[in-house]
């Protein structure tokens, strides 16, 4: 009988612990000494991260394994990611179509069913091989650049810390314009900045292509005052810059680029004002009564100009958003003003675009009410309040002058971003820094993101191309992380030592 207990004790306390076992975490079943991995240093931060132990080690014989089932799709992003492994680890890898990602490989799929990273997050498992899982190929595109990034600052360019991610932007938009209309920019520095920008999860590049000297049109001499239209068609013989403008050949490698990075190119052609260019080049359509960079927008001539304009260079750019200037008219005729918005909203609407436009609104006041589906593109608050223009219902970019506008070698706006400021007090819904009325709602549902801008005010006989560089590399990583990750969790200090540590990337 004492026999028979000690059995049935014995069944008991075994069942107990086994029942037990089953209502502890796993974590906590691991060794004492388990240690997750520490989140890789990359910028922008990874939103999530789940360390494992051990590290991925990549094969001497690695390859890029796509999905049989997406292999078409991330065919260009696969290439795009072989070519950068070369550039900055130095290795070739082979891409092949698979099931089986293997060990030592990189797996490309479009297979998750994780619908809250959006069109523009992805996944990353990292053990034996490295899956990059996503809904689109710009997810993918940018699950490789953090792979890029980690490769690049490990020891032997050849390790990656195993666990699990989870990346996603907090904003939609996260770009950067340029003023070509101003300084002419070579091509293969276009296709060079599309791809830095890239390296920090930029997604947009806005392209002002059109512009004159500041002050242009309010003299005798506005005739020969300098302007420039950088669009160079045969429509238009005689209105493209003669010293430097863009075929139509040009645009579309342009666009190649920019697509194979998951980047928009999103063209500018700025009217009603800002148009000494296009009033040089048609003098009829300058406006009578104010400087002659203002077209005349009681001239039909003028709506069927600029219709023309629109019909030809349109179909250069097969991205959806475009925008179409309206900024900094004559005060005094803020009623025509605002019907010509509304006139071009409904025109490149009707072609299928989504509208941006710089901020005007709260300036240019009148009884005629301005469609709220056009995005601004908000560049100064007294321009346009931020507030009001949530309220009226536009969807706002913040592209604040006093934060975020770079002026090379001028003594006003920054010559060079204080980056250090935007990275531990700025944020895409913060307009002012020493006004909190002017900044939004950190949840704002019309803030879609931030852009930085640099205007080449003094023009090409002053601002060199490297002018233009030094400028805004140190920018890009700070607003690419602000714009991506959100809010920052370790010192300016340690961010700069990370971004000093990744590089520049492809380039």
């Amino acid at each position: 009988m004492k026999n028979r207990q000690t059995w049935w004790l014995a069944i008991v306390l075994v069942g107990m612990v086994a029942a037990a076992a089953t209502l502890i975490p796993l974590k906590l079943l691991a060794p004492i000494d388990f240690q997750p991995n520490p989140a890789p240093q990359v910028v922008p931060v990874l939103r999530e991260w789940h360390g494992s132990s051990g590290s991925f080690i990549l094969s001497s014989d690695a390859q890029i394994i796509l999905d049989p089932t997406y292999a078409l799709q991330l065919e260009d992003t696969a290439h795009i990611f072989q070519q950068d492994l070369l550039t900055e680890i130095n290795r070739t890898l082979t891409i092949r179509i698979a099931s089986n990602p293997g060990t030592g490989n990189f797996f490309l799929t479009m297979n998750t069913q994780d619908s809250s990273i959006g069109t523009e997050g992805y996944l990353l498992s990292v053990a034996d091989s490295v899956t990059i899982d996503a809904h689109t190929t710009n997810g993918i595109f940018y699950g490789t650049r953090t792979v890029l990034q980690i490769l690049h600052t490990a020891s032997s360019f050849g390790s990656i810390p195993q666990g699990y991610a989870r990346d996603y932007p907090q904003y939609q938009e996260r770009g950067f314009m340029l003023d070509v209309g101003r300084k002419f920019v070579p091509l293969n520095l276009l296709e060079q900045y599309v791809v830095l920008l890239s390296w920090y999860k930029f997604n947009d590049f806005q392209l002002h292509f059109n512009d004159n000297a500041l002050g242009g049109g309010d003299s005798t001499n506005w005739k020969t005052q300098y302007a420039a239209f950088r669009l160079n068609s045969p429509a238009f013989p005689g209105l493209a810059a003669k010293d430097g403008s863009y075929t139509e050949q040009q645009i579309q490698e342009l666009e190649q680029v920019a697509q194979e990075h998951a980047m928009t190119i999103t063209p500018e052609i700025d009217t009603p004002a800002h148009a000494l260019a296009l009033t040089q080049y048609q003098p009829s359509l300058a406006s009578p009564l104010y400087s002659k960079e203002f077209l005349d927008l009681n001239n039909p001539a003028t709506y069927t100009f600029v219709n023309s304009l629109w019909n030809t260079f349109l179909p250069w750019f097969p991205n959806s958003q475009i925008n179409m200037g309206m900024d900094e008219y004559s005060q005094n005729d803020a009623s025509d003003f605002r019907d010509y918005i509304n006139y071009y909203d409904t025109f490149l609407h009707q072609k299928g675009k989504t509208v941006r436009m710089w901020g005007s609104l709260s300036e240019m006041q009148s009884s005629v009410v301005v469609k709220n589906d056009i995005i601004i593109e908000d560049w100064n608050n007294q321009w346009a309040n931020p507030v009001d223009m949530s309220r009226e219902g536009f969807q706002i970019i913040n592209t604040n002058d006093n934060l975020l506008y770079i002026v090379p070698h001028a003594n006003y706006y920054h010559d060079y971003l204080d980056i250090q400021v935007l990275y531990n007090q700025w944020e895409p819904y913060i307009f002012s820094l020493t006004n909190p009325a002017l900044n939004l709602k950190p949840d704002d549902p019309h803030l879609l993101g931030g852009m930085f801008a640099v205007w080449n005010d003094l023009l090409g006989n002053v601002v060199s191309d490297n002018d233009i560089t030094e400028r805004i590399e140190p920018a890009m990583p700070v607003l690419g992380e602000k714009m991506w990750s959100g809010p920052v969790s370790t010192s300016f200090a340690d961010f700069e030592q990370t971004v000093n540590r990744i590089g520049l990337g492809p380039n």
